[in-house]
C-alpha cells in the first residue's frame, strides 16, 4: 500500500489544444490517482486550462517564452522565467518532471538538476531533433525520452550526442471505447450538431491552422476534386494553436497563414462554398462519424493522432504522411508531400468506390484495436515512471549512506 500519492509534475507550452495536447488529456484523465497526483504547469490560460479544470488537475499558469528563435528550434532561457520556474518548482516538491514540450527543457531542467528531481520528455517528432543544440540540451537536462515512434527515437539517437538507451518508444494510444464507427443515424445526427450537409460526401481535414499542416495541399487538392464531383464538402476542422510564421500579432488580427488561405478561397469563390470550417470542436468522435474520408496534407507527421483517431471510427485516411498509421493500400492511400494532384486523385478513387471506402476503414479499426489502445499507453507511462521513482530512490539512499560515511570517517 502506498502512503503517500508521487506528485507528477507535468510541463506543457500550448494554451489550446493540438494533438499533443490532446494525448497529454488522454494520459491525466487515465492515470492512476490512487498512486499519482498529476500537477500542471502551462504557460498561459487557454482551452488548454479550462480542460484542466474540468478533469480537477491542478494547474499552474506561468508565463515563460517559447523560442528565441523558433524557425531554428532556439528554446527560450529567460532568466526571470528560469528563476520563477525553480521556484514553482521548489514548492511544489514533485517526485518527476514531465515536458510535454522539449522546448521547455532549460526551464525545468535547470530548478530539477538543483532539486536533484528526474525529468522525462515526451518526444513528438523529428522536429525535436533538427540541430545538435537541440540534442546538447535534451543530454544536459532531460533524463528519460520518450518517443511516439521509432523513426522519433532514431532521429533523436542520430548524431549520437544522445545515449540512445536514454530514450524508449511509446505509441500514443486511442480509447476506442469512445472513438468507434458510427451507424448510418449516428452519421446524421453528427452532420446536424456540426450543420453539416446530410447527402454530401463530407472530407475532413483535422489539424491546428498552422504551415505546418499544409493547409494550402488540402486545398488545393480539393479543387481538383471538386471539378470532378459536386456533391462533396470540405470540412476543416482545428483551433489556432499556433501560427509561428510572423510576429506576435494584435487580439482579432488575422495570422500570415490564416490570410493565406483566405485570399485563395476568395480566388477560387465555388470551392469556397463547398468549405466549411469548424474551428476547434472538444468532442471529435462527432467530426469522425460525420465524415466519410478522411485527410492529411501535413508533409510530417511523426504519429498522426487524428488519422489513429479517423482510424478507430473506421475511417479511410489520405495523407502525405502516414506516421504509424496509415498502411499504403491497406487502411488508405500515401501520396508524396505537397502533391495535392495525387492526393486528389486517391480522394477521387475513394469517393467513386464505397466499397474501397469500407474495406480501408475496416482494416483501420483493425489496425487500431490491435496495437494503439490507450490503456496500453498509459499503463506503459506508468511503469517508467516507477522506474524512475526506483532508481531515483536508490541513488538518494546511497547519497545518504555515503553522506553518513563521511561524517563517521571525520568523526
Amino acid at each position: 500500500m502506498i502512503s503517500q500519492k508521487y506528485k507528477i509534475l507535468y510541463l506543457t507550452y500550448h494554451p489550446d489544444i493540438g494533438g499533443g495536447e490532446t494525448i497529454l488529456l488522454s494520459l491525466l484523465g487515465n492515470l492512476d490517482k490512487k498512486i499519482f497526483e498529476p500537477i500542471v504547469i502551462i504557460t498561459k490560460k487557454g482551452q488548454l486550462s479550462e480542460k484542466l479544470k474540468s478533469l480537477k488537475v491542478v494547474t499552474h499558469i506561468l508565463p515563460l517564452p517559447g523560442y528565441l528563435i523558433r524557425t531554428f528550434f532556439v528554446p527560450g532561457m529567460s532568466p526571470i522565467g528560469i528563476h520563477k520556474t525553480y521556484q514553482l518548482i521548489k514548492s511544489i516538491k514533485p517526485d518527476i518532471i514531465h515536458l510535454n514540450h522539449l522546448n521547455l527543457a532549460v526551464y525545468s531542467g535547470i530548478a530539477a538538476k538543483i532539486l536533484r528531481i528526474p525529468v522525462i520528455a515526451t518526444a513528438h517528432g523529428s522536429w525535436d531533433s533538427i540541430y545538435f543544440f537541440q540534442d546538447i540540451i535534451t543530454k544536459i537536462f532531460v533524463d528519460k525520452i520518450l518517443a511516439n515512434t521509432p523513426q522519433t527515437a532514431k532521429n533523436l539517437a542520430k548524431r549520437k550526442i544522445l545515449d540512445a538507451r536514454k530514450v524508449k518508444v511509446i505509441f500514443f494510444g486511442v480509447d476506442t471505447t469512445i472513438f468507434k464507427p458510427a451507424n448510418q443515424k449516428q452519421t446524421m445526427v453528427a452532420r446536424k450538431i456540426l450543420n453539416l450537409p446530410q447527402k454530401n460526401l463530407i472530407i475532413t481535414i483535422v489539424g491546428r491552422l498552422d504551415p505546418v499542416k499544409d493547409h494550402m495541399t488540402f486545398l488545393k487538392g480539393a479543387k481538383l476534386v471538386h471539378e470532378k464531383l459536386k456533391n462533396v464538402t470540405f470540412y476543416i476542422v482545428g483551433s489556432k494553436l499556433g501560427d509561428f510564421s510572423i510576429s506576435p500579432r494584435k487580439a482579432g488580427q488575422s495570422s500570415s497563414y490564416e490570410k493565406q488561405i483566405k485570399d485563395y478561397l476568395s480566388k477560387n469563390p465555388a470551392l469556397a462554398e463547398k468549405i466549411i470550417f469548424g474551428g476547434f470542436i472538444e468532442f471529435m468522435p462527432t467530426v469522425y462519424n460525420a465524415t466519410d474520408i478522411l485527410v492529411s496534407s501535413s508533409p510530417r507527421e511523426s504519429f498522426g493522432l487524428a488519422m489513429a483517431e479517423g482510424a478507430a471510427c473506421a475511417l479511410p485516411i489520405v495523407t502525405t504522411a502516414g506516421g504509424a498509421i496509415v498502411k499504403n493500400a491497406q487502411t488508405g492511400f500515401l501520396v508524396s508531400p505537397r502533391n495535392s494532384k495525387a492526393l486528389a486523385q486517391k480522394v477521387l478513387k475513394l469517393l467513386k468506390n464505397p466499397g474501397l471506402r469500407k474495406e480501408f476503414g475496416e482494416n483501420a479499426k483493425k489496425h487500431i484495436t490491435r496495437h494503439f489502445q490507450l490503456q496500453d499507453y498509459v499503463t506503459r507511462i506508468e511503469n517508467v515512471y516507477f522506474k524512475l521513482l526506483k532508481t531515483t530512490a536508490h541513488i538518494r539512499r546511497r547519497r545518504k549512506m555515503n553522506l553518513l560515511n563521511s561524517s563517521s570517517s571525520h568523526s
